[in-house]
């Protein structure tokens, strides 16, 4: 077998798995295909203690009112043969109270971010919270869970108290670390005694909080040494949920490397004697099967690839890792980053589109032909998916090969996500029936020629380009991305859109001087909330960066341009000019094609310029059509 490692048995406690994967709390993405993925474990998520403001939603899973539909929901998970854990946890002080004059529970007083009032617990209140845990827990034990999962990580109430950073009591549960895991340490031990010794009882921590004054990992070492008679595995994460710093390294960006967790999880074998699981941008089979080989953890724990890919588990496991659809890491898939108004996944269309999506693509009564214009992410999309459901497909590309706008990404290492994307697209096609003409520049004769019952139009865009005196100096993304820019050249950027923001990175990484200039107030715009925040952060890293905001470019000179802001003008230099103001769709060229059939879409740039997201649902949607 080619990943052996992944698939080995483990007992954890009385429970034997068959695998080594786990499934992580993804409650939005728990559909039918997910919940057969194969894990040896799947962790049904936010399973708050029976106790007010314990969690958003308001019941507790085990009330009278509650238990059937818990029931239910047990079972309908358990129907692909993964053992099933509950999360259990509190959100303590960074909860949303029921009411706006809730009084919520944690370790300091305060005010949270939704205006709630925040008490520093008294010790009644832990031994009442320490009770409800254990109730939870036993309550999840006697329906039928498998485990339990106790969240002590990314900021939840135990976190609270643990973390230097957000515990500023100053009794015995404050102060020193002693003190500070006094009540994590009596909720671990008031859930062993009810649940008794033969349950499996995992942990999960965050080794790094991301935070300034966090907690450190030898203090975790410490806390987790101390806990370990009362657990039977530890999961181990990173950052903070309800922080948004903290939130970017807890789901990392592409802007980080893969497996950003593997030397928290070895730190932590290394002083365990219990099985050790880890999460954290694990994407691949040969990342997942590399953590078990080295020894950096007993378990990988899989969130965003299950929901790229649902078939991820079973794909490893039959050897198929070039068959596995990439995640991009772009962050769509959280409600948060897009502010639960376009959430959803950039590669795996029917995430958050399932009421009227199928997921299978469903074999058509008809056999018809079907003409793809454009080799980029949206055609290659149209054409698998036709394909998939037995249309006759031609795919028709002016280049010399296909990838579209994605080709441009070669060596980046900011763009390694990305590229996988690409390639797994370009080989599911090479295997697929597709018929792929390349070097074949489409035209109205050539495509009646081909009589197609459905023409999709994914001609892509062309780079906008700004009517500024001098500006045909300057060098378009593209341009910027695969032509060689000497080190220390001085760099303009025009554009602080994500691109723009990326290519002010690279170049500033390089050692370049780099002015990035955006005509409006705000950087990255319609960039979600996740990417924008990493690409902050990375940006302020820069010395060599200056950005200028609410700036205007009126003339570009052969070795500067000039530049207003406020009234003022500037002298910028720059050896290297980039333009990155926009993409323009290529309508014009693609409305010559209407007329052919009356079947015609337009799909990706060339209807709407967007992102990858966008362009993979056009694709799915117009390569479905009977």
């Amino acid at each position: 077998m080619k990943f052996a490692s992944l698939f080995q048995p483990l007992k954890i406690n009385s429970l034997m798995i068959p695998n080594r994967i786990i499934s992580a709390p993804m409650n939005e993405a728990l559909n039918n295909k997910r919940v057969r993925c194969g894990a040896g474990i799947l962790i049904a998520g936010c399973g708050g203690v029976d106790l007010p403001n314990a969690w958003f939603d308001p019941g507790y899973l085990f009330a009278k009112a509650q238990i059937q539909n818990t029931r239910q929901w047990l079972n309908f998970m358990r129907q692909g043969g993964s053992a099933v854990s509950l999360e259990v946890m509190h959100m303590g002080s960074v909860g949303r109270g029921a009411h706006p004059d809730d009084v919520l529970w944690g370790s300091t007083d305060g005010v949270n971010a939704y205006g709630n009032r925040v008490k520093a617990m008294t010790p009644a209140e832990m031994d009442q919270t320490s009770a409800a845990f254990a109730q939870t827990c036993r309550d999840a034990k006697e329906l039928g869970f498998d485990m339990v999962m106790l969240h002590f990580a990314h900021g939840w109430l135990p976190a609270q108290f643990l973390s230097p950073a957000l515990n500023h009591r100053t009794d015995d549960y404050g102060g020193c670390l002693e003190n500070r895991m006094k009540f994590p340490l009596a909720i671990i031990k008031a859930v062993r005694e009810a649940v008794g010794p033969d349950y499996p009882v995992d942990l999960r921590i965050s080794a790094k909080e991301w935070i300034d004054g966090g907690i450190d990992l030898n203090e975790v070492l410490i806390f987790l040494k101390q806990a370990e008679p009362y657990l039977d595995m530890v999961n181990v994460s990173a950052g903070q949920d309800m922080d948004k710093q903290g939130n970017i390294h807890m789901a990392t960006s592409t802007l980080e490397p893969h497996g950003v967790n593997r030397q928290l999880a070895r730190a932590i074998k290394q002083t365990l004697t219990i099985p050790v699981a880890v999460v954290g941008a694990i994407l691949t089979p040969q990342e997942a099967a590399a953590v078990i080989e080295e020894q950096d953890a007993d378990l990988v724990v899989l969130g965003r690839a299950l929901l790229a890919d649902e078939d991820w588990i079973h794909k490893a496991e039959a050897g198929r890792d070039a068959d596995i659809v990439p995640c991009l890491r772009c962050g769509s898939c959280m409600h948060w980053t897009t502010d639960r108004r376009d959430h959803g996944c950039s590669v795996n269309p029917a995430y958050m589109n399932g009421s009227w999506m199928s997921s299978e693509c469903l074999p058509v009564k008809i056999r018809k032909q079907v003409v793809v214009i454009g080799g980029g992410p949206a055609g290659m999309k149209a054409a698998l998916t036709a394909d998939r459901r037995g249309h006759q497909v031609t795919l028709l590309e002016q280049n010399s090969s296909l990838g579209g706008a994605l080709t441009i990404f070669n060596q980046e290492p900011h763009k390694l996500d990305l590229r996988r994307y690409r390639d797994y697209l370009i080989e599911q096609i090479a295997k697929s029936g597709v018929n792929v003409r390349l070097n074949t520049k489409a035209t109205p004769e050539l495509v009646k020629n081909l009589n197609p019952d459905h023409l999709i139009l994914a001609l892509g865009g062309k780079w906008a380009i700004p009517p500024i005196p001098g500006i045909e100096r300057g060098l378009t993304p593209a341009q910027a991305y695969t032509n060689p820019i000497p080190n220390g050249k001085s760099v303009a950027i025009l554009g602080g859109g994500a691109i723009g923001c990326e290519l002010a990175l690279k170049f500033a990484e390089t050692g370049c001087p780099v002015v990035l200039i955006e005509q409006g107030s705000e950087l990255h715009r319609g960039e979600n909330l996740l990417v924008g925040l990493a690409l902050d952060e990375h940006l302020k890293r820069c010395e060599n960066l200056k950005i200028l905001r609410e700036t205007c470019c009126l003339k570009v000179n052969s070795e500067h341009i000039v530049v207003e802001k406020t009234g003022v003008l500037m002298t910028i230099p720059a050896d290297i000019l980039i333009i990155c103001t926009g993409i323009e769709p290529l309508s014009e060229e693609a409305d010559r094609f209407y007329g052919i059939t009356c079947h015609t879409w337009k799909i990706g740039d060339v209807k709407r310029p967007g992102n990858i997201k966008a362009a993979t649902l056009d694709g799915w949607m117009a390569g479905s059509q009977d």
